[in-house]
Parts: structure tokens; C-alpha cells; sequence
């Protein structure tokens, strides 16, 4: 298992709210050189950049995401990367293997993840200062 794409990306996912968007933010001031694709379902923009309603919309598979939503969708999410063939995922929710309820879901991220690259759950994220990636919010 490569982790080359999701360590240096030509191409960014970002799924969610807030988090999402600093991420956005970071990249842009640190002059990431590739594509940023927002998702979100309900939002037509994120920071000046037109939002993709989910995964399947996306134009490729992207090289790296950053998913910054609950531990449900997470693994949602992750499914449908791996699915198109992304290259890796910053997974940022809590509430998996550390909690007491929360075996049975890492068990499904794990397993919706298949051949993908995963870093976390409950992983702040991953900075690459010489290509300007950063999926850190």
C-alpha cells in the first residue's frame, strides 16, 4: 500500500463544515499547486470554490481527502473513495475504537476502506509544507 498520493497530492477532497473550509484556507495560503474539490450536499460553494454534492460527482478520484464529519458518514465517505479510487483520507471524527461503542464502526472503516490508505480516526491530519498540502484544519 502506497501512501505516496495521500502524502503528496495533485489533488485534494475536503468533506464538511468548518474543518473542511480551514482546510481549504491552509492549502490555498501555503500555495498548494493542485485541485481543491469541496463536498458537501447542501452547499454551492466553499471559499470561492464550487462544492460537489457527493463523491460520485467528483470530475477523478482525488488524491487525498480530508473528512471532517461525524463517525457514521465517515465511514460512508470512505467507502465511496475507495470505491473511485482515491489515493488516501485523513479521517478526523472520533468515536470509534476508543470508545466503548465504537469497535463495531472501526471495524466497518476499516473494512469500507479496503486497499485505501487511512489516516486515523480521530487523526488531526497531515501537513506537507514543500507541495503546500496541508489536510490539518
Amino acid at each position: 500500500m502506497s501512501l505516496k498520493r495521500l502524502l503528496q497530492p495533485h489533488s485534494i477532497a475536503v468533506f464538511g463544515g468548518r474543518e473542511a473550509r480551514e482546510v481549504v484556507r491552509q492549502c490555498r495560503r501555503m500555495e498548494f499547486a493542485g485541485d481543491i474539490w469541496p463536498v458537501h450536499p447542501s452547499a454551492d460553494e466553499v471559499e470561492g470554490l464550487r462544492c460537489f454534492a457527493s463523491v460520485e460527482e467528483l470530475p477523478s478520484s482525488p488524491d487525498a481527502s480530508f473528512i471532517g464529519v461525524n463517525r457514521q458518514t465517515t465511514v460512508d465517505i470512505v467507502r465511496s473513495l475507495s470505491q473511485k479510487g482515491a489515493g488516501g483520507a485523513v479521517c478526523y471524527a472520533s468515536g470509534f475504537k476508543e470508545v466503548s461503542d465504537g469497535e463495531d464502526l472501526n471495524d466497518a472503516l476499516i473494512e469500507s476502506a479496503g486497499g485505501m490508505p487511512i489516516l486515523g480516526p480521530n487523526c488531526y491530519g497531515v501537513i506537507n509544507y514543500l507541495d503546500g498540502a496541508l489536510l490539518w484544519p
